[in-house]
């Protein structure tokens, strides 16, 4: 799956399903500073994803402490993050 889940219970849910499809979850939450995000939002044409602006500084105020999900880098470029997710994954 591919979405923010930026709340417990989202995480919780997502945990849930795979559980009840008997299926392994290995939650990666990607992080990256709020600079590049904004610079990356800039830079989007055509692109899937409906967070703006607005939408990155709001994820600011998130509450993660409880996060146990592997955080992932996403900061440098996608290969990077690729290979970052897939140590955290042991791949």
């Amino acid at each position: 799956m591919d979405a923010v889940f930026a709340t417990q219970s989202e995480r919780d849910g997502i945990e849930r399903s795979a559980a009840a499809l008997g299926v392994p979850f290995h939650g990666l939450f990607l992080v990256a500073d709020l600079d590049t995000r904004l610079s990356r939002i800039g830079g989007r044409r055509g692109d899937a994803s409906d967070a703006d602006a607005a939408i990155a500084r709001a994820q600011e105020s998130y509450e993660l402490v409880a996060l146990r999900w592997t955080r992932i880098d996403a900061s440098g470029t996608p290969e990077e993050t690729l290979a970052r997710a897939k140590a955290a994954l042991q791949l």
